[in-house]
């Protein structure tokens, strides 16, 4: 026992107010436990009609609370439980902890703050408590958030997939395009993810008929599920992947052209950085790779020429530009060049969308990089739900 000015200490800093006050403190260095109490013949709030009422009985009840210094921290309570005319006998709630729940709030917010800044086998290290525990703290504030989320006004998104788990495992990552709030995600990817993210707005005060752009890659499923689910919804297929797809040609190339015995792998991400990136030293390497090997330089000139639609003044010079890229492919490109160009002459005008709508999936890609660094610091999920909740949590931008 401290005595009563340690009551009246933590009454101050637990913001107690009447008719709890703190009964008695015991101490020691490795555990606190505080006691606490109401007024002997006070009158308490019947939780389910508000009506004053007096005492019936109390329940002894224990909660874990913030850390005192190194100390382990407990509450101890004597929950008065109200005899109501209207309602019978009911307990009341307590201002420090949520209903049925044995950590208190202070427990949790600072559980929260720990867990957005290092990994969770950390934050339980240094709460002293299992991951389970701040699992099941992390997954309630993420799902009452989420459960509050308004979609009505969502117009337009940005959609895209995340590597998950090791074997072709994915998850779908829907954003607001206006806001940058993370507002849906799902296990896999393909037009089951689009059939679950209708539900999703319908249960959220959204509705699919009324989004109107959808910037993503090009997988045939997306475009399969935005044509199902999204029905009114036009598409901005996104430049990143346009590039990436069309590097990827390029680097296919590259591997099956040899020059004095070397696959030029030193250079590989040279050749596909773009070229108004480049220093001048290594411009002049890239140029006498393709004075060196004509196969190549002719792969590099064509993936700098396609990156260039996106620099004419308007739509109209931009779709010309194309056309002609399509013709001189066609006419001499290698088969992974061709191959990118039956894709973009099949998705000619949702390419070009851009001039109109200017949307890119460049905010998801710089989060898919935050995602990828959030599974690399908790080495792996392998439950993927749990996953998810963290990248809500933590990328989501979510009214927690």
């Amino acid at each position: 026992m401290l005595g009563p000015d340690a009551n009246k200490i933590f009454t101050t800093l637990l913001k107690l107010e009447e008719p709890w006050f703190v009964e008695n403190v015991e101490a020691t260095p490795e555990r606190v436990d505080i006691y606490l109490s109401t007024r002997a013949k006070a009158l308490v709030e019947c939780p389910v009609c508000g009506k004053r009422c007096k005492v019936h009985d109390r329940v002894q009840r224990t909660w874990r609370d913030s850390d005192v210094r190194d100390a382990e921290c407990f509450i101890t309570a004597k929950i008065p439980r109200c005899e109501c005319p209207k309602c019978g006998v009911k307990q009341i709630a307590v201002p420090w902890a949520r209903e049925n729940i044995s950590f208190t709030e202070s427990f949790e917010r600072r559980a929260m703050s720990l867990m957005q800044r290092m990994p969770l086998t950390k934050a339980a290290e240094f709460m002293h408590v299992g991951t389970w525990v701040l699992e099941g703290i992390l997954r309630y504030h993420v799902q009452r958030s989420l459960d509050r989320m308004d979609l009505s006004n969502v117009r337009n998104i940005l959609l895209d997939e995340t590597s998950c788990k090791r074997g072709h495992r994915y998850i779908t990552v829907i954003a607001d395009a206006d806001t940058k709030g993370i507002i849906f995600m799902t296990e896999g990817k393909g037009s089951d993810s689009l059939r679950s993210f209708s539900d999703w707005l319908i249960a959220h005060n959204g509705d699919p008929s009324r989004i109107k752009l959808v910037s993503c890659d090009f997988s045939r499923s997306f475009l399969s599920g935005i044509n199902e689910h999204l029905p009114r919804a036009d598409i901005v297929y996104d430049r990143f992947h346009l590039v990436k797809m069309v590097n990827d040609a390029l680097d296919k190339i590259r591997s099956k052209n040899q020059m004095n015995g070397s696959r030029h792998k030193w250079m590989r991400f040279k050749l596909m950085k773009n070229g108004k990136d480049l220093s001048d030293d290594d411009k002049r390497k890239i140029f006498d790779i393709k004075n060196d090997n004509s196969v190549l330089g002719l792969a590099y000139e064509m993936k700098e020429s396609l990156i260039q639609l996106y620099d004419y003044p308007d739509i109209s010079a931009a779709s010309e530009h194309v056309k002609q890229w399509l013709s001189w492919v066609d006419s001499k490109g290698e088969a992974p060049m061709k191959a990118v160009g039956r894709t973009v002459s099949r998705h000619f005008h949702r390419i070009l969308n851009w001039y109109i709508h200017k949307m890119s999936n460049g905010f998801l890609e710089g989060l898919n990089g935050m995602i990828q660094t959030t599974k690399r610091i908790g080495r792996g999920y392998p439950n993927t739900q749990n996953f998810m909740t963290m990248i809500f949590f933590r990328h989501g931008r979510l009214d927690i």
